[in-house]
C-alpha cells in the first residue's frame, strides 16, 4: 500500500474576505522567487485566497498522485471551508505554468454547483520529453552521470522511487567528494524538492492527452504564445490576453499578479 501523507496541505487558505474566492495552483520555485499565490493574496483585498500546492502535498512519504486525485482532494477541501466556499459567488481557479491541467480539473469539479472561471497564466502541458529533460537537468546539478530516465510508462510510484534512489546516490557521492562525513540535511531537502517536481510533472504527463473543460467553465488565458489554442478545444474557446512584459515567460512578478486580478475583476 502506498503512503498518502504529504508534508504540507494540498489546499490552504492564505487570506479571507467577502469577495469571490480565488484558488491559485502554483509552486515554490527552486529559487527564492515569490509565489504567484502569495503576490495575489497580498494584492487581492477582500478576496479569500487559497494556495493549492501539489508539490507540497507530495513532499512527505506520498511519492505520487494522479491529477484527478489531486483535483478531487482540492475541491473537497475547498468545499469544506465553510462560508467562503458558498455557491452564490463565482470562483476563480488560477494556475501558473504546468499547473494548468490540474487547475482545469479543479474548475470542472467545482462547476457542478457554482459559476467558475479558470485563469491560466503562461500554461504548459508537460509531456514525456519534459520529464526526461528535467530528470537529466537535476542529475547534472547533483554532479551525477548521465543515466537514462526510469521507465515513465510503468508504475508511477516505482518510477519516482527509482528517480529518488538515483538522486540519493548522486548526493552521497557529492558529499564524499566534498569531504563531508555524512550527507547534510540540506542535501536531503534538495532531493525531496527535485523529487516532488518530477512526481508532479509525471502526473501531468500521465494525464495526456489533455481534455478541455465543459462549457460550464469559463477560461481566461494570459500567454504570449502566438496563436494559442486550449488543448482539446476549438480556437476561440477561451479569452486570451498578453501578460505584462517580463524577463522570462515563467517569471512571477507583482505586475503579473495585478494582471491576473484584472482578469478576475472583469467577470
Amino acid at each position: 500500500m502506498q503512503a498518502l501523507v504529504g508534508t504540507r496541505p494540498l489546499c490552504s487558505q492564505l487570506g479571507s474576505g467577502d469577495g469571490a474566492a480565488i484558488l491559485v495552483a502554483d509552486f515554490q520555485p527552486l529559487t527564492t522567487a515569490p509565489r504567484l499565490s502569495r503576490l495575489i493574496n497580498a494584492a487581492a483585498t477582500g478576496h479569500p485566497v487559497y494556495q493549492v500546492d501539489p508539490r507540497g502535498a507530495l513532499s512527505g512519504d506520498r511519492l505520487y498522485a494522479t491529477l484527478p486525485d489531486l483535483a478531487e482532494e482540492t475541491a473537497a477541501s475547498f468545499r469544506a471551508g465553510g462560508s467562503s466556499a458558498g455557491t452564490d459567488r463565482r470562483v476563480f481557479v488560477v494556475s501558473h505554468c504546468s499547473a494548468a491541467g490540474l487547475s482545469l480539473r479543479i474548475a470542472e469539479l467545482l462547476s457542478s454547483d457554482r459559476e467558475v472561471t479558470a485563469v491560466l497564466v503562461q500554461p504548459t502541458w508537460p509531456g514525456t520529453e519534459h520529464v526526461a529533460e528535467r530528470f537529466a537537468e537535476f542529475q547534472g546539478k547533483l554532479g551525477g552521470g548521465s543515466r537514462p530516465c526510469p521507465d515513465l510508462d510503468g508504475d508511477p510510484w516505482s518510477c519516482i522511487a527509482e528517480m529518488e534512489r538515483l538522486m540519493t546516490g548522486d548526493l552521497t557521492e557529492l558529499a564524499t567528494r566534498l569531504g563531508l562525513g555524512a550527507v547534510p540535511p540540506a542535501f536531503a531537502e534538495l532531493r525531496v524538492s527535485y523529487r516532488t517536481w518530477l512526481a508532479f510533472l509525471l502526473a501531468c504527463r500521465n494525464d495526456q492527452p489533455a481534455k478541455a473543460p465543459s462549457a460550464a467553465v469559463a477560461v481566461s488565458v494570459l500567454t504570449d504564445e502566438p496563436g494559442f489554442v486550449l488543448p482539446g478545444a476549438a480556437p476561440g474557446r477561451c479569452r486570451i490576453t498578453p501578460p505584462p512584459p517580463a524577463e522570462r515567460p515563467d517569471a512571477v512578478t507583482p505586475e503579473l499578479a495585478t494582471a491576473v486580478l484584472a482578469q478576475i475583476s472583469s467577470y
